[in-house]
């Protein structure tokens, strides 16, 4: 007698899985990131923090606009690297940068705690905000950006019948936006 075994469960969601094209991508985003943030005076740490985020991004973006969440595996890493860069700063006595980025991050917290938002944008907005927080008003540049281009595109879906958008992908843009705003100062 034979036996069948089912196919055992994969850990990862379909939707969650790394493809090619977003390795691609992502690699060029993190080479780019790598050469704005020299240019723009960013030190060693903030500069891996930046690259990540960089080459993790067209994952976020496709998944988030894909199944409108933003996965721990990804996002967590990201924080944590974000986390590093800010006590770096602090370390070495720039307050300002990583003190603004917490407190946007305990904005949309709480924020999310009212239903405006879900989890995965809050880690992840710590995460960008805290990478770029060698440049002290990088995170509150960011994060307006984000809003203002989310505010944009939620006007014309509100008008086409869609009440909910995504926010990965605008807070992507918003702190690449940023980033590459410094570089024209």
């Amino acid at each position: 007698m034979t036996v069948h075994q089912d196919e055992a469960p994969t850990l990862v969601p379909r939707d969650w899985q790394l493809t090619m094209l977003d390795g691609v991508l992502g690699t060029a985003l993190a080479v780019a990131a790598v050469l704005a943030a020299l240019a723009a005076g960013y030190g060693p740490v903030s500069t891996i923090a930046v690259a990540a985020c960089a080459l993790a991004a067209p994952a976020l973006t496709r998944i988030d606009v894909s199944v409108r969440r933003l996965p721990n595996p990804i996002t967590l890493p990201l924080l944590v690297l974000g986390l590093a860069s800010a006590l770096w700063q602090l370390a070495v006595g720039n307050w300002a940068g990583p003190v603004a980025a917490l407190a946007i991050t305990l904005l949309l917290f709480v924020m999310s705690l009212a239903g405006g938002m879900g989890m995965g944008d809050v880690k992840l907005t710590g995460a960008l905000a805290l990478a770029v927080a060698e440049i002290a008003w990088m995170p509150l540049t960011g994060l307006v950006a984000s809003f203002v281009s989310a505010g944009l595109v939620g006007i014309v879906a509100l008008i086409r019948g869609r009440r909910r958008l995504p926010f990965g992908p605008f807070l992507v843009a918003g702190f690449a936006a940023a980033l590459a705003l410094q570089l024209f100062r």
